[in-house]
Order: structure tokens, then sequence, then C-alpha cells
């Protein structure tokens, strides 16, 4: 048995099957995704309901599907007029999520909506004697192992958005995760290059390669650039067994 990790797949259903040949996940392997599925790309409620038909696949709430359960009909309605809704669809990719959200029936719609609340934010696992922190991006410790639907909309906002990596300071924080260094935090949320370039000063900033600092693994391979802007975009599934990576760039062109 193996676990993995990937996160940030922004609808790249294509990136995400070739992930898991690469790493042949098996029937008693688990994967976990940490956050980000949907938006941005084409394919998102696809890889949404393809992870919750799997049982050795689960996936933590990112800023994302956050947004989407909070604009999105409870009960499986074609409405959506929820608070996130103007920040979900206009500023942040959502509306090929949501096209293809109406085309399922209303039964499956409200199931999604349910499996979504009932999602991690934060995940404490024990692989190999290794303990690891799974979350989209921030660290609360009152969260550890807590469902969405188990906490607040601000609490779930703060786990979701802030990072010690972004750039607007509503959703810039400082660093919460070296005063645990009981658990190897493994994150996504801002993509490695960007990190990689404006953290580490990394020349070799364009691969898609993780970046590590101390007790945190930043795996956000950049699948919302859709290979664009001169990046070597994709997904980086992790094996935390070892620590190997699995590189799946997306090839455009």
């Amino acid at each position: 048995m193996a676990t993995y990790v990937v996160s940030d797949l922004h609808g790249q259903y294509g990136i995400f099957r070739q992930g898991l040949k690469a790493i042949d996940l098996k029937d008693d392997d688990m994967l976990y995704v940490i956050g980000d599925v949907i938006d941005r790309g084409d394919d998102g409620i696809k890889i949404l309901e393809y992870i919750r038909r799997h049982k050795n696949m689960d996936l933590l709430l990112g800023n994302h599907e956050h947004m989407m359960i909070n604009s999105v009909d409870p009960d499986g309605g074609e409405e959506c007029a929820g608070i996130d809704t103007e920040l979900w669809i206009y500023l942040n990719g959502g509306l090929n999520t949501y096209t293809d959200y109406l085309k399922l029936t209303k039964r499956s719609r409200k199931r999604l909506y349910n499996w979504l609340c009932n999602r991690y934010v934060i995940r404490t696992i024990e692989v190999k004697g290794k303990k690891f922190c799974l979350t989209h991006s921030y660290y609360n410790e009152k969260c550890v192992n807590k469902r969405c639907r188990e906490l607040d909309y601000d609490t779930v906002w703060e786990i979701v958005w802030l990072s010690m990596f972004r750039d607007d300071p509503s959703t810039r924080c400082d660093d919460v995760y070296s005063a645990h260094k009981e658990y190897s935090f493994i994150t996504g949320h801002v993509p490695v290059h960007k990190v990689r370039m404006t953290h580490a000063a990394d020349e070799d900033f364009t691969k898609l390669k993780l970046y590590k600092h101390s007790n945190l693994i930043d795996i956000d391979g950049g699948c919302a650039f859709q290979g664009r802007y001169g990046v070597e975009s994709g997904a980086l599934f992790l094996r935390l067994d070892d620590m190997k990576v699995f590189p799946i760039p997306i090839i455009t062109g």
C-alpha cells in the first residue's frame, strides 16, 4: 500500500488520468487530492465525480471548491446566487465548472454538493512512521481532521485562501508551519513556479518541480496556467512513502 498526494488539477482531466497511470494507483493505495480540482480548465466536474466514486481517493477542500459550495443551490437547483457567486464565476474561472454542473441531474447536483461539504479541510496522516499534515494552504490546529460542514465560513476561508506566498495582503499570512515541526506540511494553492521565483530566487523556476522549505512542501504544479506563460506547468504527484515525485507536464503546441 502506497500513499500519494496531488494538488490544484484545475479541470485538467487528461493530466489527472496520466498521473494515475504514472503512479500505477492500486486499489489498496490511497490518493489525496488537496484542493482546487475545479475551474480554469474544462473538466473539473468530471474529476470531482471520478474522485467521489473511488474509495481509494479523497479530496480536501480548496478555495475553488469552497467558492462553489457557497455559490450553488444546496438543494440542487439551477440557481447560483450564493455569497461567493461573483467571486467564483467571474473572477476565478468558475463558469466552465458551473456550466457542466448544470448538466447533472438535480439529484446528482445535490449529492455532489453534500459530498463537497463533507470533505476535510485539514488531514493528518502517518506514512512509514512519518507524520504529514495535508492542507490546501493554511494551518489551524483547531481544524485538524475537521470537515467543512463542521466549521463556519470564515474559518474555512482562512484555511483555503491564506498563504505566506500570496501577493494580495488580504490573503497573505506569516509562516504557520515552522512552529509545528512534528509534521511535514503538504500544500498547494500557489504554483511552485511563482514560489521558487519570488521566494527562493530560483533561476530554474520555469521547471515543473516541487518547492521544499524546511517542513513545508508545495506541490501546486500550475495546472491553472494551462501550459501558458513560458513555464512547464502540470501536476506533481508525490508518493509519501519515499517522497518520489511524478511530474505530469501539460504538453502544448
